[in-house]
């Protein structure tokens, strides 16, 4: 009898230790759903998101487009044709609103191809009860005539941005100086009208105490700064450059390029310098991204290079005369390229761009 017992004793022991093991499978495996849940289903939606964002950029985009040239269309179905063509099921959802006058929104959503419900279809969620989640984008864009750019004060020569003339660090002289002046500087040519463009760079007159110019681009002549002395208010700008190149990081910078220099030296041809509001004045044709190096200023200015900059003085043999900046020319940037949206449509010229 004792045995018998000890048997069915053992025999029940048993079993509860197997209903018990059942029950932790059990909770591992809705844990290894739930983490499936999060891999698969969550990696699906960024992927969804993804789509549906590149559907609203194009539509915007497209849209805006079609609104700069005078006629917006059929936004909605704009929208949806672009945000259909985005979803790699060819479905989802697009609502387009106008914010402003000229602004765009698009907001497109998941949309079940074989439902039609504007919502993301999950596959593990589901066990644990969740059906479906909402995923959407949205995007803004904006449309209008370039107006103007602020850049700092000072200007360069065509020739000293064109890439032809010098690769790699280079000295940019002041506008005046005996080395931009001197024959043998190669940075001189003729302008389109015959006249002569001095090389080197030049401070430009503005309103103000902040350290930068503004640029129409309709009417781009900027007042040239009287004499050769160093600006004043750029000092704080140059101080922060100063910084950032001493902890090793780049300063690029937006400078004006000028095609025509008032009053001109004389030439063949209309003279350039006609059309100038002011006596002494620069006209802006575009704009050089400079990577700048270093800078030896004097009337109140100051001086620093790095070791490139103070390698190309000493190669150079440049005197204490002999002021300016070292910088790498990385391109050419057009008026347009550079100017904030809202001027006047004078010249046809429109500009669209992202703005959320």
């Amino acid at each position: 009898m004792n045995a018998g017992r000890r048997n069915v004793q053992a025999v029940n022991e048993t079993d509860g230790e197997r209903g018990a093991a059942t029950i932790i499978v059990a909770g591992m495996m809705l844990v290894l759903l739930g983490f499936a849940a999060l891999a698969v289903d969550v990696g699906a939606m960024y992927a969804e998101k993804a789509q549906l964002q590149n559907g609203a950029d194009a539509a915007a985009l497209a849209i805006a487009t079609d609104c700069a040239n005078g006629n917006c269309g059929s936004s909605s179905a704009t929208a949806n044709q672009f945000a259909n063509s985005n979803a790699n099921d060819d479905s989802s959802g697009a609502a387009v609103t106008f914010p402003a006058a000229t602004t765009v929104r698009v907001v497109t959503n998941a949309r079940d191809a074989d439902t039609g419900d504007n919502s993301f279809s999950l596959f593990f969620a589901r066990a644990l009860g969740i059906e479906a989640a909402d995923v959407g984008a949205v995007a803004e864009a904006s449309w209008g005539a370039p107006s103007a750019a602020d850049v700092i004060p000072l200007t360069f020569s065509r020739c000293e941005a064109d890439p032809t003339f010098f690769k790699g660090l280079q000295f940019f002289p002041t506008h005046g100086t005996s080395l931009a002046d001197d024959p043998k500087y190669a940075c001189k040519h003729k302008a389109s009208s015959g006249h002569e463009l001095p090389g080197g760079f030049g401070w430009l007159q503005h309103p103000g105490s902040a350290c930068n110019v503004r640029v129409d681009v309709t009417n781009p002549w900027i007042e040239a700064r009287p004499g050769s002395s160093f600006d004043g208010s750029c000092s704080s700008t140059f101080t922060r450059w100063e910084a950032a190149l001493k902890a090793g990081k780049s300063v690029d910078i937006l400078v004006p390029i000028f095609d025509t220099a008032c009053p001109d030296k004389g030439g063949k041809g209309v003279n350039p310098c006609a059309a100038s509001p002011f006596g002494k004045s620069f006209r802006i044709e575009a704009f050089a991204q400079i990577s700048l190096r270093g800078w030896h200023l004097t009337g109140g200015g100051t001086t620093y290079l790095t070791s490139e900059a103070a390698a190309l003085k000493s190669s150079l043999k440049l005197k204490n005369s002999d002021t300016g900046l070292y910088g790498e020319f990385i391109k050419k940037v057009s008026l347009e390229d550079a100017a904030v949206m809202g001027g006047p449509d004078t010249y046809g010229a429109m500009t669209i761009q992202l703005t959320e």
